[in-house]
């Protein structure tokens, strides 16, 4: 017995000028719940003239879904649909509460398809839509309940999202996107991603999404972008404008709003040339400003923030780094890698005193006093100036907290670090270290690299046994040094 709004099974038919092959495949999604997927596996003998007669039209309408009850038994069945061989066909599978419509052409193929997405289904793929604007109120029309979009690799130009639109996560994908229009009212989206596509600008629209929590547009052509914009979105958490063509930044005091929950801006992969740091302090929630891998070379403006924790500028063009009007004591990392910076950045010690890790590996920086100021951090773990201009590394007192020293790929040539803390690692390989007493290493130097020296002397403790002291070799030779 079915219900009243049930169907009978499908059963297999027979059309004229093909044979149909159907497969049926059964897939548990829970204790009580299974899925019956057919799928068409051949069309044999179709008239070679069909599609010159059928033109775009369906050689057998036999797209849909049905759902009968037995008990606590519940089927769902989908079915490719046949059309000539010249067309393709739309494919619709559901599963796992999630379902799937692949070369969907709404305007010639109608939407009674969304009417057979299964109740409990709340993800919606569309993969190369066939339309050039989608009303995303097609979907909450004919199915409510579904609260998650996802538009990927199709021709797409345009998506509405009306106001009355109960989707909460909208993502775009590789998509021919140049505009998005976002209706005022709209209180669901919370999450909305367009990557891979054409836009140029971020919509003015987007002030429209007052539930708004994350916000990504990557890998498209945005050149210029007016901070301000986001400045009253009071739920948004997450802005990744992250892979674009961006050349300049528009941020000013008077934004009208305070950035209330923005906790994460990334910025990096653009060709920003400069930077003014101070419109980023009135972020008061910032814990990560990320804006690597652009073209800067001059930063300018006070960075002030009590919250921010995680700063990279690294992969620029950075030459000099003044920082002394900054204040940004809750910084725990601080990437200046792959620069050309020649000095330690001004004043660094003074204003993120708290830094736990110091990245500068890559740039042109020597030999000089200002080295002995970075010591002074009482909570450094790391410091890395790999890959240099070094000459010399003589540290005779090293920041007790101190974990990693990274020199390598320098030109050192002495290598002296008589007093260190507990568990220091120092790395000092593929330099040209020629004088280096054994002795005088703080015996809480744990670990020592030297590969590639003309004195190695690498050793690590936890490998040596009780009482066994490190031993140097000049290499290319087999004499011993101590």
């Amino acid at each position: 017995m079915y219900s009243d709004n049930s169907q009978p099974p499908i059963v297999p038919r027979t059309f004229p000028n093909c044979s149909l092959y159907v497969g049926f495949k059964t897939v548990q999604t829970s204790e009580h719940n299974s899925i019956i997927d057919l799928t068409v596996f051949s069309v044999k003998h179709l008239r070679a003239d069909i599609s010159s007669v059928v033109s775009r039209r369906f050689v057998a309408n036999f797209a849909f879904a049905i759902m009968y009850s037995v008990t606590s038994f519940i089927c769902s069945a989908s079915l490719l649909l046949i059309v000539p061989l010249l067309c393709a066909a739309f494919k619709f599978l559901c599963a796992d509460m999630t379902c799937t419509i692949r070369n969907w052409s709404p305007s010639e193929e109608g939407t009674f398809l969304l009417f057979h997405i299964p109740n409990e289904t709340y993800l919606l793929t569309l993969i190369n839509l066939k339309a050039n604007t989608f009303n995303l109120d097609t979907v909450n029309r004919a199915r409510s309940y579904v609260t998650e979009v996802e538009i990927e690799r199709s021709s797409v130009k345009k998506v509405v999202m009306p106001s009355a639109a109960t989707i909460s996560r909208l993502k775009l994908k590789q998509t021919y996107l140049s505009d998005i229009t976002l209706e005022v009212g709209n209180e669901w989206l919370s999450f909305l991603t367009i990557t891979d596509s054409r836009m140029k600008s971020v919509p003015a629209t987007i002030a429209h999404l007052v539930v708004l929590e994350m916000l990504e547009i990557s890998k498209s052509f945005i050149e210029t972008v007016n901070l301000n914009l986001f400045s009253k979105l009071t739920q948004l958490r997450h802005l990744n404008l992250c892979d674009n063509k961006i050349l300049f930044l528009h941020l000013s005091d008077a934004a009208g709003g305070n950035f209330a929950q923005l906790s994460d801006l990334f910025l990096s992969d653009n060709l920003l040339t400069t930077i003014d740091l101070s419109g980023f302090s009135n972020m008061k929630v910032l814990e990560t400003l990320d804006l690597h891998s652009n073209r800067i070379r001059r930063v300018q403006g006070a960075l002030v923030s009590n919250n921010l924790k995680f700063l990279d500028l690294s992969e620029n063009r950075i030459e000099t780094l003044d920082c002394c009007a900054w204040n940004i004591a809750s910084l725990n990392r601080f990437k200046l890698s792959s620069n050309e910076l020649v000095t330690l950045p001004s004043c660094l010690p003074l204003t993120m005193p708290n830094v736990n890790y110091l990245i500068f590996q890559r740039n042109a920086l020597t030999d000089g006093d200002s080295w002995y100021s970075l010591f002074t951090l009482e909570g450094l773990l790391q410091l890395d100036i790999s890959y240099n201009r070094l000459t010399k590394a003589v540290f005779d007192i090293v920041s007790q907290s101190l974990l990693v020293l990274d020199l390598q790929n320098n030109n050192i040539k002495v290598l002296s670090v008589p007093a260190a803390g507990k568990g220091l690692k120092v790395l000092a390989s593929f330099n040209s270290i020629d004088t280096f007493d054994i002795k005088s290493l703080s015996p809480n130097v744990t670990f020592l690299e030297m590969l590639g020296n003309p004195i190695d002397c690498t050793f690590d403790r936890a490998r040596m046994r009780i009482g066994q002291e490190p031993v140097c070799y000049i290499c290319n030779t087999s004499q011993i040094l101590n």
